[in-house]
């Protein structure tokens, strides 16, 4: 009777632990992917990379979304009298390029006789993604994103950096025929 039990509590344990092990995997997915936001001083920025599966020959707009707090603001491509443009120095796997960041129209921003450029509450700035028609990932899922850097002001103004990225699924490329004969 003993041994039974001592059985019992062995399967009941690997049951358990089968368990656990698939209701974590969507967690351990997530968490990969938790970078693609970061809360910093004053605003939330987001990459955002719309497709769930990266393919070749594909093309489509990624993008970094910057939501601020009130008062807040981050600059345009031209700042103005001050300031400083946010930037992504793209870390991507070999056979994606990103375009240059694009600028949305901005928003006048006074301060006593300044003039400056950028955008306030929030802001999507879109980045177009080529994918090459011979992309072959070297692992699957791809990690794409970069190094982001901005400057968000008020009064003051304070530099910020994040390390954001976004885990996809890739499909590799389709090898071209080889050729026989003349």
């Amino acid at each position: 009777m003993d041994r039974s039990f001592a059985r019992f509590r062995i399967v009941l344990r690997l049951l358990t632990a089968l368990i656990l092990a698939v209701c974590a995997a969507p967690l351990i997915y997530a968490q990969a992917d938790a970078h693609a936001s970061v809360k910093a001083q004053h605003l939330t920025v987001s990459l955002l990379v719309p497709p769930a599966q990266v393919s070749p020959g594909q093309s489509f707009l990624a993008g970094l979304d910057f939501k601020l707090e009130d008062g807040w603001h981050v600059y345009w491509t031209n700042a103005g009298d001050s300031g400083e443009p946010p930037n992504i120095a793209w870390k991507l796997p070999q056979g994606i390029t990103a375009g240059p960041m694009q600028f949305p129209p901005p928003k006048r921003l006074p301060l006593g006789p300044l003039m400056d450029f950028g955008y306030e509450n929030e802001v999507v700035f879109p980045v177009p993604i080529q994918v090459a028609a011979d992309f072959h990932p070297a692992s699957e899922p791809i990690s794409m994103g970069g190094h982001v850097t901005w400057l968000v002001c008020r009064e003051v103004c304070i530099p910020g950096k994040a390390d954001l990225s976004a885990i996809r699924a890739a499909r590799a490329g389709s090898t071209p025929p080889v050729r026989t004969g003349p």
